[in-house]
């Protein structure tokens, strides 16, 4: 009998023709046989498995390739299909205005040694005072003094406004706040100290005007720090003069007490008019010992002029030593002398002096911390106006369509991917 060469797909099985139909049976078996172990060496899944075999489980397959079609639709078709419609034909509009500032300072330069130090220079306060500029307009501070010059529950919660760009009417503080943050922007630039504010609002006249609004607040605001310094400095000032008032009054006090203690209003004064009158005893002693000389050679020793006249000359001497105990020396009567009061009234003298200098520089530093704190010490200076838009810039249709296109595809294709994968796990 001829044989016949049947080809599969694994292999070539040479047959021939059986004389019966149990001999076709038995080799039919055997090829069913081989045919099964070649397919599970090949494959080890039971799907694909089955599928060869020509006995896939349709049923389940059926399920999971609707299960990619829901999930295809929606976790991407619908939310893109959402996100064309909303930015298209829902989504309100947003104009942005633009400014840019610096901060300076115009408070003079005062006493270095006590209202500076090396380590706070003119450049440091600028960097710190634009520092706490750019923390208060992301701080709740900016809100609370905004809602006192503007109605922002009105600007960005006007029915007008889409729903997902609108402020809540019951907003909180919180909330607020996190709505305000989405709604400016500032940088600035580390090597100029330019900075760059931008406000986004639902007109151009609503962004201009809090621009305006918030340059202004944000310089009020630090000119309150600088000004709670200042008053500070204000309140020292003026208690160094009050406490070197007090001293002055009080050396003053002690020098005209020593004054009516001692007689003596000045030590020079004194001095001088006691040697004055000390010249004048001496020159009258000088003149009555000439006399006396001329006397004593015409008269007898016991003779009354002779003893008149020398009663005086004792007297005008005793005098004379007592005004020069007085200057230089200790005095019999035990009072003090010029010289032992020199040394008090120079020491009262050097004290009220020195305690004189400090009133005065005292008073000179109140001059200048009144002067100082009567001024405006920070400017927000804006050397570009408000722009005022005439388009708008929000929001960014393409750019968030991308975005969008791409978180979806994302999410679609996790989705996607955890469900092959349990598909996978169950074959």
């Amino acid at each position: 009998m001829p044989e016949k060469i049947v080809k599969d797909d694994n292999q070539f099985i040479m047959q021939s023709e059986p004389p019966s139909v149990a001999g076709r049976s038995q080799k039919m078996a055997a090829a069913l046989s081989s045919y099964a172990r070649a397919l599970a060496f090949e494959n080890k899944s039971r799907r694909n498995f089955y599928r060869l075999a020509g006995l896939a489980p349709r049923t389940r397959d059926r399920v999971f390739s609707v299960l990619f079609l829901i999930i295809g639709a929606v976790a991407f078709v619908l939310p893109m299909a959402a996100s064309i419609v909303y930015y298209a034909f829902i989504a309100s509009p947003g104009y942005t205005s633009e400014v840019r500032f610096i901060v300076r300072s115009s408070a003079p330069m005062l006493s270095r040694d006590r209202y500076s130090s090396d380590t706070v220079e003119p450049k440091s306060k600028i960097v710190q005072d634009t520092a706490v500029l750019l923390n208060y307009l992301d701080s709740p501070s900016i809100i609370q003094d905004l809602q006192r010059s503007v109605d922002l529950r009105q600007i960005f919660g006007r029915a007008d406004i889409d729903f997902f760009s609108r402020l809540s009417a019951d907003a909180t503080h919180d909330e607020i706040l996190e709505y305000w943050k989405k709604r400016y922007s500032a940088s600035v630039n580390p090597k100029s100290g330019i900075v760059e504010l931008e406000v986004t609002a639902f007109t151009p006249k609503d962004a201009h005007d809090l621009v305006q609004v918030v340059l202004k607040l944000s310089e009020d605001q630090v000119n309150r720090l600088s000004s709670g310094m200042w008053n500070d400095l204000l309140h020292s000032a003026q208690n160094g003069v009050d406490n070197t008032t007090i001293e002055v009054s009080d050396l003053r006090g002690k020098l005209r007490d020593t004054q009516n203690q001692t007689g003596v209003f000045d030590v020079d004064l004194s001095a001088e008019s006691i040697i004055a009158v000390l010249t004048g005893i001496e020159s009258e002693i000088a003149q009555l010992q000439s006399r006396r000389t001329a006397l004593s050679q015409t008269l007898d020793k016991g003779a009354p002029q002779l003893a008149d006249m020398d009663r005086r000359l004792a007297a005008l001497e005793e005098q004379a030593r007592n005004l020069g105990a007085k200057a230089a020396g200790l005095p019999s009567d035990g009072a003090g002398t010029l010289a032992n009061y020199s040394n008090i009234f120079d020491k009262l003298k050097f004290d009220l002096k020195i305690a004189e200098s400090k009133l005065q520089s005292a008073i000179a530093e109140l001059e200048k911390v009144k002067l100082v704190s009567s001024l405006q010490l920070v400017y927000v200076d804006n050397f570009t106006d408000p722009t005022w838009p005439d388009r708008s810039t929000y929001p960014n249709v393409p750019l968030a369509l991308f975005l969008w296109l791409l978180f979806w595809t994302t999410i679609c294709g996790g989705a996607c991917g955890v469900v092959l994968l349990v598909r996978n796990k169950l074959d």
